[in-house]
């Protein structure tokens, strides 16, 4: 039973995102611009070696992993890119003991090179850190092939799964074969409970800093507009928004 989800990426991640164990993995000044710091951010998180066997589980998909934030940022100079989207960071757990981490890997370069090996550059990173093994994804916002942008929308995200789902069945593991649509997903419950990140404890860890580090209302905003994040302090709505 694999499950998957995927988010963007924009601006500086290493200040709300601290999962890699080693903080030098995270907090990297060669590289000044905020589009290039998220990128090595989300990709030393997921090819962080304590948690790939000193990266033996590390893949490339259209680029070389040890020149994967060159040759992606190469792709959006060459055609002019500008978006705030620097990258996508997607994973794909799998169920305790159902997989080696071989045949984790393999289905995960499948499944990367089936969802975006004609037009993306990818890096597939297997983690071995938790007793369910799971990939990650570094995906391109920018295609190679046209210089479109990757969506990320619920069209993507159903054949994000559906393809995972039919690599699944080809290699005999488990499905979820209907699953609710009403709940927390379960990709994101899994994730939570074994601190690989999300869209929402990445928020919350942000929430958490900001607001240690401010004293009025208008500190808060400035702390999270730093980290990359758009707040809605509406009145006439009944929550605030991040």
């Amino acid at each position: 039973m694999a499950v998957c989800e995927i988010w963007d990426v924009r601006g500086r991640l290493d200040h709300p995102i601290d999962y890699a164990e080693n903080p030098e993995k995270t907090a990297n000044p060669k590289y000044t611009e905020a589009d290039l710091q998220a990128m090595v951010d989300v990709m030393e998180y997921a090819t962080n070696k304590n948690k790939t066997e000193q990266r033996f589980f590390v893949t490339g998909v259209n680029c070389d992993p040890t020149t994967a934030r060159d040759e992606m940022m190469i792709t959006k100079a060459g055609w002019s890119d500008t978006s705030e989207i620097v990258c996508y960071h997607g994973f794909q757990s799998f169920k305790h003991g159902e997989v080696t981490p071989e045949q984790a890997h393999e289905v995960g370069v499948k499944l990367a090179e089936r969802m975006w090996g004609d037009r993306f550059q990818v890096i597939v990173a297997t983690h071995l850190n938790t007793d369910c093994l799971h990939n990650h994804f570094v995906v391109n916002s920018v295609s190679f092939a046209d210089g479109m942008h990757y969506h990320d929308n619920k069209a993507n995200l159903r054949l994000l799964r559906q393809r995972s789902d039919e690599l699944c069945r080809e290699y005999a593991l488990s499905v979820i074969e209907h699953p609710s649509g009403k709940k927390k997903p379960y990709a994101l419950y899994q994730a939570e409970k074994q601190g690989r990140p999300t869209r929402d404890n990445v928020a919350r860890q942000a929430v958490d800093e900001a607001i240690s580090k401010s004293f009025t209302l208008k500190d808060f905003d400035r702390q999270l507009a730093e980290m990359g994040y758009r707040i809605n302090f509406d009145p006439n709505r009944k929550y605030w928004t991040i």
